[in-house]
């Protein structure tokens, strides 16, 4: 069960990066106004940190 719960938490851990990463590149063309679209990726960015420690906690718990 926890390698299940690892590689599915790296996974999405990792998935949020590049989504994160890709919000960033187009954040010039976003409607919204810049100081919650930092604050979004930034958000972004620490859940995908802790999904990733998590994930490896889990896989090597």
């Amino acid at each position: 069960m926890n390698w299940i719960l690892g590689i599915g938490a790296l996974a999405l851990g990792i998935w949020q990066l590049v989504v994160s990463k890709q919000y960033f590149d187009n954040m010039k063309n976003q409607s919204a106004p810049l100081l919650f679209s930092i604050i979004a990726v930034i958000f972004s960015m620490l859940f995908a940190a802790f999904l990733i420690v998590y994930g490896l906690i889990k896989l090597f718990t």
